[in-house]
């Protein structure tokens, strides 16, 4: 949109010209033609815009400079080469957004169409004489010291890719000769040691079953007992285990409940014997060796319905409301 600041008096004429000539490009004038709006607008329309006002008293010429600046994505710059020698080296195009030659923040060509880009070679040219080495064997020992190995040669890639031994003298000017054998698995070789197993004396787990312990340790091939730690890696034995002892063969054994304290009411109770007992022998057992099975109660609540005419019965006596009478 262009304006033509002129005023007159009687209200003057006013002529746009592109360049001294009549418009021919898509316009519209707006406000008796002060102002000039250009319909899609390109850089083709770069050029000198004037307006050439005319009335009775004279006339005047305004000018004014329409230059178009787009921001257009340029790809004139290379990033670095990928490999320095051999067959392998590409150099991408540097993606960059310019304004009238300066670049700009990225963003601003974002709705604009990127450019294809192509990949460049470079750097294809052969590579200086290297040391190349293989992968370690494995290791002659899995532990007390052994010694892996891998192979070193002198070679060079090519510029077509392939890799061509040469002398180790190549290699030797630029580099020391790795080495191609090494101690491997230093640390001691440990095992782990139990003892006998002790007494079938523990804790009862079920009938005629119980619990037997062992001791556990970590030592060298020598004798040299270490932390548990460094057989951390091995198999760890068994420490407790399950055997048959005639001492668990126990149960619960229990007696006949007792009359209840009451023949109705809410206070009766009766109670029993509950006994640890061994099962061939019946001897009575600590009651821990039947732990492995539940305790049966041995009281219960017993005659809880309401008492009629008031009589009840406690410890072997009738109690009436009305008096007393031994039982």
């Amino acid at each position: 949109v262009l304006g033509c600041a002129v005023e007159g008096h009687p209200t003057p004429n006013i002529t746009w010209l592109y360049s001294g000539k009549p418009l021919s490009l898509r316009h519209r004038l707006l406000a008796a033609g002060h102002i000039l709006q250009i319909i899609n607008v390109s850089d083709a329309h770069d050029g000198e815009f004037s307006c050439l006002a005319q009335n009775e008293a004279g006339s005047l010429t305004q000018k004014t400079s329409l230059v178009i600046q787009e921001y257009r994505w340029s790809v004139d710059k290379l990033m670095a080469c990928s490999a320095s020698c051999g067959h392998k080296g590409v150099q991408m195009p540097q993606l960059r957004c310019l304004l009238d030659g300066a670049e700009v923040n990225i963003s601003h060509c974002k709705e604009k169409p990127k450019p294809a880009l192509q990949p460049i070679a470079c750097n294809q040219r052969d590579c200086p004489s290297r040391w190349m080495v293989t992968s370690w064997s494995p290791c002659t020992r899995s532990c007390g010291g052994g010694i892996q190995m891998r192979r070193v040669t002198c070679q060079r890639l090519t510029a077509e890719g392939n890799s061509v031994p040469v002398s180790n003298e190549s290699c030797a000017q630029a580099s020391r000769r790795p080495v191609d054998a090494q101690n491997c698995n230093r640390q001691p070789c440990v095992e782990w040691v139990v003892s006998s197993w002790g007494q079938c004396n523990g804790s009862c787990t079920g009938p005629r079953l119980a619990v037997q312990n062992r001791q556990i340790f970590c030592q060298t091939k020598d004798g040299t007992s270490v932390s548990s730690d460094q057989c951390s890696a091995l198999p760890r034995p068994l420490s407790t285990q399950n055997c048959w002892t005639d001492v668990c063969g126990v149960h619960w054994r229990v007696s006949l409940w007792t009359v209840c304290t009451a023949t109705c009411g809410n206070y009766g109770f009766q109670s029993r014997h509950v006994d640890c007992v061994h099962i061939r022998t019946n001897k009575p057992m600590l009651d821990h060796h039947c732990c492995w099975r539940p305790r049966p109660a041995n009281w219960q609540r017993c005659n809880i319905t309401p008492c009629e005419n008031g009589t009840l019965l406690r410890g072997g006596e009738a109690v009436s409301h009305g008096g007393r009478k031994e039982g």
